[in-house]
């Protein structure tokens, strides 16, 4: 466990409850940073350095802990596919990923200040969707579920239906890689200590 204060640089419910599943004690110090899509970025590259900028922006308003930040996106045949505009944009998201595959890309940056020492990694888990007809869409689209997820699911809640096999680490799609994360605030650990 770390000694210093940590830090969950984000408003989400799930990593909020996906940090506590770790047993870690933590605090919320949301990030002001604004989530833009570029094209010309690489997905892998694009998580990370929005991860990068979350943790940083919250590192210029604390001291002496450690921040985690996360992005997540979803790709579907080289096209990222972030949280809906709207209904319709809900729908048309979820429309594409009837029926085929697509990858959950996970940014993970876990950075200690005051040396403002970091490490950036990546989680990528492989989603195959069954065939999602239109009046389930429009069904799940009145739940409200869909408006704040990027790709218009939630696997941990009624998303889950429209799922047929998940190659990888299921906390990634959720929004937040615990075995990663784990992994890196080991070492972050194994480092402080050497």
């Amino acid at each position: 466990m770390p000694k210093k204060r940590l830090i969950l640089a984000s408003n989400s419910p799930r990593r909020m409850v996906l940090l506590k599943s770790l047993g870690y004690h933590f605090d919320i110090v949301p990030h002001d940073i604004v989530e833009c899509i570029h094209d010309n970025v690489l997905p892998v590259e694009l998580v990370q350095n929005i991860a990068f900028l979350k943790a940083s922006d919250v590192a210029s308003r604390v001291c002496n802990a450690i921040i985690i930040s996360s992005d997540t996106i979803v790709v579907h045949k080289k096209s990222i596919l972030g949280k809906p505009k709207d209904v319709n944009d809900a729908k048309r998201t979820l429309s594409i990923l009837s029926d085929s595959e697509h990858d959950v890309i996970s940014g993970v940056c876990v950075m200690e200040l005051p040396s403002r020492k970091k490490m950036l990694r990546i989680e990528q888990t492989h989603i195959k969707m069954r065939i999602i007809k239109d009046e389930e869409i429009d069904r799940y689209i009145l739940t409200g579920e869909p408006m704040d997820k990027a790709g218009a699911y939630a696997i941990q809640g009624e998303g889950r239906k429209f799922i047929e096999k998940i190659d990888g680490s299921f906390s990634n799609v959720v929004g937040l890689p615990l075995e990663l994360l784990q992994e890196m605030l080991n070492q972050f650990m194994n480092d402080e200590n050497a």
